[in-house]
């Protein structure tokens, strides 16, 4: 709590405006507003919102959320228990706060408790779920009654948590393949587990998503909107899935340096943050000693207390669920359940190494290199923040945005989402240029185009300050520097001047937090630049588009010979003199097009290499090199030199 109140990205751009959207339908007023991720289930983000919006202290909000999040050690300890196998002597209860603690050590946990990511809250239901089933695995005997209970409440928890967030998906197949290979003392007593496994696992998901997905479905035509769109394909996104894999290694060789990777401060290695853990690659290495260790004295696998079979299930759960979530995402967030639960997993492999006495020491060896690493980077590391206020967005706006209906289009990778609660109910809001930016005549054109339409209201774009502090040429004026791309939606600045609108900060009184923040670095609040549009002169908008359309031409007769990097949709964005292309949603890289000068390669995440890839002309974009494929090596050799 001493390091400020969250102001983390993903809140500013979708969480808060999700809590709103669960109890005032905005499908009909907005459009992408909070970007591409504000269709997904509000129900995590619903408490936040609430609480905040009766008054409650941002301080006390985050309290009760980190309680929350706090469910997950508990349930890890509770997993702990069945993986040492017995709590007979003081030895096996050491023993279990040993590995309970190895897995509570870990970063990305304590990176994210007390903000509004749902990961955490959605990993309580997963680890519950875990321990309710492994816990009635039958050793041996009939499957009960009571088993039966157990496993159909535990796979209703693991399908909750996928209604709640989609990447837990990996956790419910985790769980199935589980229960299908435990030892059952019947294939009928398999297949009734199974049974109710998948049962249970498709009531608790159509509990907490159904009622959502529903609404969406009607609206758009796909109840993920706008993921999994290459299957659904509604008409008002583009046709591709989304997958986000950022951070999936790209190669064999990347998946094997993975874990040891992990133990390093370098950024986006499995999550935006440096967040170096250790934990991954010693239980690489634990696995591959045992590998070797079964090579070289094969048997059979002792296994002395009637809880193996549930230790048994968990190691199962957790190998499968990790090898997706390798495959799916590799993004820290969605994992956090391995991050905790692989804590007491590499302690019980360990103890199939090394005496009990040895396990220990190491695990307390390890215990200390990681809180020394945690302690050193706990600032940085933290997620954004500033000093706490008396509520989460308390935005200076102007009387006049509260009293009359307005369309706010905003522009920026920040959006302007949080303004829905502030301003007038029957206002309108769209990100028309973000993460995902809509191509003009292109899929969802139409309604932002309806929208924009709508009779008796004025008209706003709302712009992230932080481009006027660019050293990009026109950036300086947001009219000089947005001014061609309103023209392609028919709209220009009105001759109005533009306005500052920035997020008041609080002031917090107690003196212990003051002492205790005192070295904490916070973000600047922030800012939007607020400017009123109005149509623009006739003939404007026919120009801009031949532009585009002759730009688009001449990009895609650049990109004939690459169609592993043309081949997809693209966004586009005209700036001053410029064009800039990227793979929609993409945080990876883009394009920067002069309209006569260079084409350059950008990477878009830390330590933002640039390439120049070469020439541009009014007829034609000319590559230096031919081959795409070296573009994106040497862009990621360029990479590796600045970050040494």
């Amino acid at each position: 709590m001493a390091g400020g109140q969250d102001l983390n990205f993903d809140l500013q751009v979708y969480h808060y405006y999700l809590g709103y959207s669960a109890f005032v339908d905005r499908f009909a007023q907005d459009y992408l507003a909070a970007s591409f991720q504000g269709y997904q289930s509000p129900v995590p983000y619903m408490l936040l919102y609430w609480l905040d919006s009766v008054g409650t202290p941002p301080f006390v909000n985050a309290s009760i959320h980190a309680a929350i999040h706090a469910l997950n050690l508990i349930l890890l300890f509770l997993l702990a228990r069945l993986l040492v196998g017995t709590d007979a002597s003081r030895r096996d209860r050491a023993t279990v706060v040993a590995f309970w603690l190895l897995g509570a050590v870990a970063p990305i946990y304590w990176h994210l408790v007390g903000t509004s990511y749902a990961d955490l809250v959605s990993s309580v239901p997963v680890l519950a779920g875990l321990w309710l089933t492994a816990r009635v695995m039958p050793g041996s005997g009939l499957l009960s009654n009571r088993a039966l209970l157990g496993i159909a409440l535990g796979a209703a928890l693991a399908g909750a948590a996928t209604g709640l967030r989609v990447h837990n998906a990996i956790y419910v197949m985790g769980l199935l393949c589980a229960v299908g290979l435990a030892r059952f003392p019947s294939l009928r007593g398999r297949m009734r587990a199974l049974g109710v496994s998948c049962t249970g696992a498709f009531a608790g998901w159509l509990l907490c998503f159904a009622p959502w997905g529903l609404r969406v479905y009607r609206e758009f035509g796909n109840p993920l909107f706008p993921f999994y769109n290459a299957v659904f394909k509604s008409p008002d996104f583009p046709a591709a899935n989304l997958p986000l894999t950022n951070f999936v290694p790209g190669n064999l060789r990347d998946l094997v340096a993975l874990p040891f990777r992990m133990a390093t401060h370098d950024y986006w290695v499995y999550a935006e943050a440096r967040l170096p853990d250790v934990r991954p690659g010693l239980l690489v290495a634990c696995l591959a000693a045992c590998a070797l260790l079964w090579l070289f004295r094969r048997g059979p696998v002792r296994e002395d207390d009637r809880r193996a079979e549930g230790r048994r299930f968990i190691l199962v759960f957790f190998a499968v669920s990790a090898l997706l979530w390798l495959v799916t995402s590799s993004n820290g967030r969605y994992g956090i359940a391995l991050f905790l639960l692989g804590g007491p997993v590499c302690g019980a492999i360990l103890s199939r190494l090394l005496p009990i006495r040895y396990v220990l020491l190491v695990i307390a060896a390890v215990l200390v290199w990681q809180s020394l690493l945690q302690g050193l980077l706990f600032r940085e590391s933290r997620v954004v923040s500033i000093p706490w206020a008396s509520r989460y967005f308390d935005w200076d706006l102007p009387d006049r945005y509260k009293r009359e209906p307005a369309t706010f289009l905003s522009f920026g990778l920040q959006t302007a989402s949080t303004f829905a609660p502030q301003v007038h109910p029957g206002s309108s809001h769209v990100n028309l240029v973000g993460q995902y930016t809509p191509v003009i005549d292109g899929p969802g054109s139409d309604r932002i185009r309806r929208i924009v339409a709508l009779p008796h209201r004025r008209l706003y774009g709302v712009f992230d300050l932080e481009y006027t502090e660019t050293d990009a040429p026109g950036a300086k004026s947001i009219k000089t520097y947005f001014k061609d791309h309103l023209k392609l939606w028919e709209l220009d600045f009105a001759d109005t001047p533009c306005e500052a609108v920035a997020l008041r900060i609080g002031t917090e009184r107690r003196a212990w937090v003051k002492r205790a923040a005192a070295s904490t670095i916070h973000a600047p609040p922030p800012s939007f630049i607020v400017c009123e549009l109005r149509s623009a002169p006739p003939g404007e908008r026919e120009r801009a588009l031949a532009e585009f359309t002759s730009f688009a031409t001449k990009l895609q007769r650049f990109g004939a010979a690459c169609p592993q990097y043309f081949g997809k949709p693209f966004s586009y964005t005209r700036v001053y003199r410029r064009w800039l292309v990227s793979q929609f949603a993409s945080f990876e890289w883009r394009f920067d097009v002069e309209d006569e000068g260079a084409i350059y390669l950008r990477q878009l995440k830390p330590p933002y290499a640039v390439l120049q890839l070469g020439s541009v002309t009014r007829e034609a974009i000319v590559a230096t090199e031919p081959d795409c494929r070296k573009w994106f090596s040497r862009l990621a050799e360029l990479s590796a030199l600045k970050r040494e």
